[in-house]
């Protein structure tokens, strides 16, 4: 789970998030002024998502990178070619993951326009921007159902969702979207969340492979050698590979993100709003932003 960091860098957001709302707790109703709480947070969540998905490609790149020119050392010219092909597989990883990256700006717009749903002056233009979507986010999620990075298992229960009843829904346009794509929606939700948890078993692999290469390489090398030429620089690097590998941190923080959106969802099209759900989404969004920033200002 996310450590509560939550409290940390989210509480004001979330303060005034529940402050806004004027819940009554118990109401079985989903009002206007929540689904602009929902486009705020599943906005945001998006927004994380995608900043946590290219650090990833990143990481995972570099640590295939690292492996390569390992496999290299010592190599002729064309021995040296031969490995370079076989890593050409990276690609694909890369591309499994632009599609995710697309998927989930795809649901984040899709929550942006359930707003535009309740506006006063709502028309066909924000009912046809949330079809499309949701008609987007479901056709891509069909290709990243097939990922290789999912397990057989995984893939055949997300095969095995399963829509969700709309119960209490007042509000006629906000409940005529969430009755006919509020379960669509869940799924991608959680071929999200799969897909995420899925990618981080494949990062930490490479992850690990690339501190073992840089650890012998840039720590172990230079110290045996004597040739250490900025010891602060050799202390820093050194620590940064002893501590946890932050790409791979970030992405359990990011399924458990998704998670946790998937459950607040199906409470919304079930008929309640749970502002403490999508409050903690808001944080959750902000939390792996400052993560993912504070990454790359330590690279």
């Amino acid at each position: 789970m996310l450590p509560h960091k939550l409290g940390r860098l989210g509480v004001a957001a979330a303060g005034a998030l529940a402050l806004s709302l004027s819940l009554c707790l118990g109401c079985a109703s989903v009002r206007a002024e929540h689904a602009q709480t929902v486009a705020t947070a599943g906005g945001a969540w998006a927004r994380a998502m995608d900043a946590v998905l290219v650090l990833a490609e990143e990481t995972a790149v570099d640590a295939d990178s690292a492996r390569a020119l390992s496999e290299s050392e010592g190599l002729t010219r064309d021995a040296r070619r031969q490995v370079l092909d076989r890593h050409e597989g990276i690609a694909a990883l890369v591309a499994d993951m632009e599609r995710l990256r697309r998927h989930g700006k795809l649901l984040g717009r899709y929550f942006e326009a359930l707003h535009g749903l309740t506006e006063t002056d709502a028309d066909a233009r924000a009912r046809d921007a949330a079809v499309k979507a949701a008609s987007a986010a479901a056709d891509l999620g069909k290709e990243l159902a097939g990922s290789t990075l999912l397990t057989a298992s995984e893939r055949e229960l997300l095969g095995k969702s399963t829509g969700l009843a709309v119960r209490g829904v007042r509000e006629a346009a906000l409940a005529s979207e969430l009755e006919a794509r509020g379960a669509i929606i869940e799924r991608e939700l959680g071929l999200q969340e799969a897909l995420l948890a899925a990618l981080r078993r494949t990062i930490r692999v490479d992850s690990a492979s690339l501190r073992q290469l840089a650890a012998e390489r840039d720590v172990a090398g230079p110290f045996v050698n004597g040739s250490i030429a900025d010891a602060r620089g050799w202390i820093s690097f050194r620590r940064s590979l002893v501590l946890p590998p932050a790409t791979v941190e970030a992405l359990a923080d990011a399924a458990d993100a998704a998670s946790r959106v998937r459950s607040a969802w199906a409470a919304l099209v079930s008929g309640r709003f749970d502002a403490a759900a999508w409050s903690s989404v808001l944080a959750d969004a902000e939390t792996l932003v400052a993560l993912v920033r504070s990454v790359k200002e330590v690279r």
